[in-house]
C-alpha cells in the first residue's frame, strides 16, 4: 500500500462513464474496508444530472484506525481507478492521476498521455464482464470487476470479503459478480512501475 505521511487514510478516486458502476463501485470499496476492520470508510460520489455515458467521478476514503475528518473531493489520490481508458483523452483526466493507477483497458491501449505516472496495472474488464454476462440494457458493469483487480494490486481486501458482501448485497446475482470479479483479479497485470 502507498505510504502517504500527510494522511492516516487512504484515497481511492474512481473515474468512469454513467451506467458503468464507479459510483456503486466506490460505495463497494468502503464496504469491503469496513468488512475487513477498517476503523472508519468514506464513500463521495460526485454525480448531477449526468447521463448514462457521460464522465464521472467517485470517492472513497478508508482508514484503519482513525476517524476520517476530511470530507473534501480528493486531489492526490493513492490509487485511481479508470474504468473507460477513453476518458484519458480528456485533459483534466490524464493530468490529475497520481499514485498508482488501475486502468481498464485491453493490452494494446496507449498510454503516452499518462507518461507521468508511475506506477500502471491493466485488466480487461470490459470483456470479462462481456463473457460473464454482467450487462445492463447491453452495456458492460465494470464496478465488481475493477474492484477484483484493485484487491489484487493492493492487498486491502480479500477475495472471500468480496464473495461475502457481494451475496448481502446482490442476493443470487453475488456470485457471478464474484466470479466475474475473482477472474480480475487473476488477470490484472503491472504494466509500468
Amino acid at each position: 500500500m502507498t505510504a502517504n505521511l500527510e494522511k492516516d487514510f487512504t484515497e481511492v478516486t474512481f473515474h468512469g462513464r454513467g451506467g458503468q458502476g464507479a459510483i456503486t463501485a466506490s460505495n463497494l470499496l468502503c464496504a469491503f474496508a469496513f468488512e475487513e476492520g477498517y476503523n472508519d470508510v468514506l464513500d463521495i460520489p460526485k454525480i448531477g444530472a449526468e447521463r448514462r455515458g457521460a464522465p464521472i467521478q467517485a470517492f472513497s476514503k478508508l482508514s484503519k484506525e482513525k476517524e476520517i475528518k476530511d470530507f473534501c473531493a480528493i486531489k492526490s489520490a493513492d490509487y485511481t481507478l479508470v474504468f473507460d481508458f477513453t476518458l484519458l483523452d480528456i485533459p483534466s483526466v490524464a493530468t490529475s492521476l497520481k499514485g498508482t493507477v488501475i486502468i481498464n483497458a485491453p493490452d494494446f491501449v496507449d498510454l503516452d498521455c499518462i507518461a507521468h505516472v508511475k506506477a500502471i496495472w491493466l485488466v480487461d474488464a470490459t470483456n470479462i464482464a462481456i463473457n460473464n454476462n454482467l450487462m445492463i440494457s447491453g452495456y458492460p458493469i465494470l464496478n465488481t470487476l475493477m474492484l477484483g483487480a484493485y484487491a489484487k494490486v493492493t492487498g486491502q481486501y480479500t477475495l472471500e470479503t468480496m464473495k461475502k458482501v457481494l451475496n448481502q448485497r446482490f442476493g443470487s446475482r453475488g456470485e457471478q459478480n464474484y466470479i466475474a470479479a475473482k477472474e480480475a483479479f487473476e488477470s490484472v497485470k503491472k504494466v509500468r512501475g
